[in-house]
């Protein structure tokens, strides 16, 4: 039977193992797998053998499939040198069996040989023969050496340590191989420690293991979500106990998984207790799953009838205490740490009545779990043939265990090729192992996807009622929006219109201006608030154009202090330099409309303003009359730029210099038409800068400054 018979359930967790167990302890288990020619017994070696078996391999576990040294073949041994010890003709049958025929010869020289007959089949396949030795040895296949070992003087390429994992191919010429390994250890017993310590696998058996761990952590990861899923819905619908039922069974899933990988295949390291421990927790956990996919099922079937919820009961509770007495009756088998009882001290009407009370829990067990499986059956089928989604955990329920079950037993017949039988297994392991928890999650997926639709709909019709009723309403709301749109950014107002919110959100380079108007304090004493309002109002309106155009976002005036940021809805290298751009313009706008105010004989404003980039966090203030803002050191820094400028210049932060100093503008070569399709370009740099040195900044330190011109501007 290929190893991953022993590793596929029947339905959910169902595992096979814990029964083999005991009815290994009860009846024990016959092995035969070797043939005669005559003179020679030889194991015949296939890659069914080698597939079909586990054996442990240190740091993988007892469950990786090879054929242990020790219950493999013939084996001969031989306590000291002899003559042609690793000949393939050589006659060995007056060797010995059994490492206790050697006594306690002085002899450190030990030499094992092992007889088999690999099918053809195997020729040119790569085998690996694990070894597991801190001694000198040296291994012999037909005669020819295969590996040397000496501690302290490895072979070139050899691993410094054991175990050793040696590649191999056969011969398969027909005849009967041999394996020979000459040993240099302190006695018998450290040569049974080496056997028992060594195995015969096929190449791939790193990958095999590493492909069943990586199968049951998905089978782990898998029924973790639907835990997660199962309770967040009943939290949500605390009278609805199916969910608490499934959350159970996942949970059960993920615990049998654990108990299983660390307890029956040993493969996570834990010391002989605690695996003993584990294995003893899983046998007596082997009912609860069965139990809780029935009352899962039924729950979403709606009929589960009180008479039936009482044979459920009984039939879990007797199998649950069977299951608990059972485990301890395998620990005293199968001692933890101290051996408290052992064949030769145990009086033998003892071993008889815990014999005859494990045959009679087995046979409990077993009548219930059936029970409980035809059950599983039986409602997975009346589910599927309810109208609605739980169907899908009807299909998931049989694929679990039906589906399961044929497709372990069509792989395991033997009737189809070794790549189709092994894919059959595989892909029973698969549906047994997360069968339910996928169906859940179909099942989950469509029931979200019915209840969107259906809140779609029924807002569709909502919306065409509003429509039609509230011609002024929409209106109105139009109105609205673009007031809206007027004082936040696009993407804020409309994901203010969808959520009713807007999240902050963190930019890593930001450019914000700062202006500020010279002498505005002194100039609103001496006029009229009317015509200072005006004025204002003028030269903002004159600002709002100017960044309109460049794409630049308003943040907010202050007073006569006007901010604007860029790189808020858009992202580029031309960002800054864009912004830059628009403050020489407001520079030029307020001096032309100076001259024009000043031929008039009224006041005009000058202005200073400063530029910074950097991260900000941008957002919502408030819940009344709320404001789009930006905070940060980046806001402060872009305030001290300003305040350190001059009137009628732009000042800015060596940040934002080492942003825009290699700014370029292109125009047509001299002669060239700039109406002509692609004309010739030449480029040259955007603007000038003059820099001011590091000038002290309150709370900043001193930082680095520029005055910003246009490059064609005169200094």
């Amino acid at each position: 039977m290929p190893a991953c018979a022993t590793q596929g359930y029947f339905s959910g967790m169902f595992h096979l193992r814990p029964l083999l167990l005991v009815t290994a302890l009860v009846i024990g288990v016959a092995v035969a797998g070797q043939q005669s020619d005559g003179r020679e017994t030889y194991t015949r070696l296939d890659m069914p053998l080698l597939q079909g078996n586990n054996t442990k391999v240190p740091g993988m576990g007892e469950e990786v499939p090879g054929l242990a040294l020790s219950n493999w073949g013939k084996m001969r041994l031989l306590a000291g040198d002899g003559p042609g010890s690793a000949d393939r003709a050589l006659a060995d049958s007056a060797w010995a069996t059994d490492t206790d025929d050697l006594g306690t010869p002085p002899d450190s020289v030990y030499w094992l040989r092992f007889h088999f007959l690999p099918v053809p089949d195997l020729k040119g396949r790569m085998l690996a023969l694990n070894l597991g030795s801190g001694h000198a040895l040296l291994v012999f296949l037909n005669g020819d050496t295969l590996f040397r070992y000496a501690p302290g003087h490895a072979a070139p390429g050899a691993p410094a340590a054991p175990p050793f994992t040696i590649p191999f191919s056969l011969r398969c010429d027909g005849q009967p191989e041999v394996l020979a390994i000459r040993l240099q250890a302190a006695g018998a017993e450290q040569v049974e420690t080496f056997v028992k310590s060594s195995s015969l696998h096929s190449a791939d058996m790193a990958y095999r293991f590493q492909q069943y761990m990586m199968q049951f952590g998905m089978f782990i990861g898998v029924n973790l979500i639907i835990l997660v899923l199962a309770l967040v819905i009943w939290r949500s619908e605390p009278g609805d106990r199916r969910w608490l039922y499934l959350a159970l069974l996942s949970a059960l899933y993920m615990v049998d998984t654990f108990l299983d990988v660390g307890g029956s295949r040993e493969a996570l390291g834990f010391p002989v207790s605690a695996v003993r421990v584990l294995e003893a927790l899983r046998i007596s956990l082997l009912p609860w799953p069965f139990y809780l996919l029935i009352l899962t099922l039924g729950s979403l079937h709606g009929q589960m009838s009180p008479r039936r919820m009482r044979w459920y009961h009984l039939a879990v509770g007797v199998a649950a205490l069977g299951c608990i007495v059972l485990a301890v009756i395998i620990l005293l088998f199968r001692p933890v740490g101290q051996v408290t009882f052992s064949v030769p001290d145990t009086p033998t009407a003892i071993w008889v009545v815990l014999l005859v009370l494990a045959v009679i829990l087995s046979i409990l067990i077993a009548v219930a779990m059936a029970w409980f499986m035809l059950e599983v059956v039986r409602l997975g089928l009346k589910l599927m043939r309810t109208p609605g989604h739980a169907r899908w955990v009807g299909v998931g329920a049989l694929a679990s265990s039906v589906v399961a079950f044929l497709f372990n037993a069509i792989g395991n017949s033997g009737l189809l090729g070794e790549g189709l039988s092994n894919g059959l297994v595989t892909l029973a392991t698969y549906c047994s192992g997360i069968g339910v928890p996928v169906s859940v999650a179909v099942f989950l997926a469509i029931r979200t996807a019915d209840h969107g639709k259906l809140v779609a709909r029924q807002r569709d019709v909502l919306d065409a009622e509003v429509k039609e009723r509230t011609a002024e309403l929409s209106h109105e709301k139009e109105r609205a929006e673009e007031l809206l749109l007027n004082i936040l950014p696009a993407e804020v107002a409309e994901e203010l219109k969808n959520t009713g919110k807007a999240q902050a959100r963190h930019f890593d380079q930001v450019s914000v201006l700062f202006t500020d108007f010279q002498g505005f304090t002194s100039l609103s004493s001496s006029l009229q608030p009317e015509v200072l309002l005006d004025e204002l109002n003028a030269c903002f309106e004159g600002f709002d154009a100017i960044i309109t155009r460049r794409g630049i976002e308003k943040i907010k005036t202050i007073g006569d202090s006007y901010m604007c940021a860029t790189g808020l809805n858009a992202t580029g290298k031309d960002a800054p330099a864009n912004l830059v751009w628009a403050a020489l313009e407001m520079q030029d706008f307020l001096a032309r409309r100076k001259r024009t105010r000043d031929a008039a004989g009224l006041p005009g404003f000058t202005m200073r303003a400063g530029i910074h980039t950097g991260p900000v966090v941008a957002g919502i203030v408030g819940v009344k009359k709320f404001q789009y803002d930006i905070w940060g050191d980046t806001v402060n820094t872009a305030s001290r730029m300003e305040s350190n400028g001059e009137v009628g210049r732009v000042n800015i932060s060596e940040t934002t210099y080492l942003l825009v100093r290699d700014t370029v503008v292109s125009s047509p070569l001299p002669g060239e038409s700039q109406t002509t399709d692609n004309p010739p370009l030449t480029t040259a740099p955007a603007f000038a800068f003059t820099p001011r040195g590091n000038l002290p900044v309150k709370g900043k330190g001193e930082l680095a400054m520029y005055f910003v011109r246009r490059a064609n501007d005169a200094g």
